[in-house]
């Protein structure tokens, strides 16, 4: 991700690209726990990440 981002120009687009692949590939659980609480508008994305998980 770091590296991703250090080449410049449109880094967020970057970034979340990146973190998309890598949450594939990772999964859920490997976001560590320190950052999942301190994420603002649980309200919002937790029913849409129930959503996505059940397409599966």
């Amino acid at each position: 991700m770091k590296a991703a981002v250090a080449m410049g120009h449109d880094t967020d687009t970057t970034a979340c690209i990146a973190g998309g692949l890598a949450g594939i590939r990772d999964g859920l659980e490997s976001i560590p726990d320190r950052w999942l609480s301190a994420l603002r508008g649980k309200d919002l994305y937790e029913p849409l990440l129930r959503r996505l998980q059940a397409i599966r």
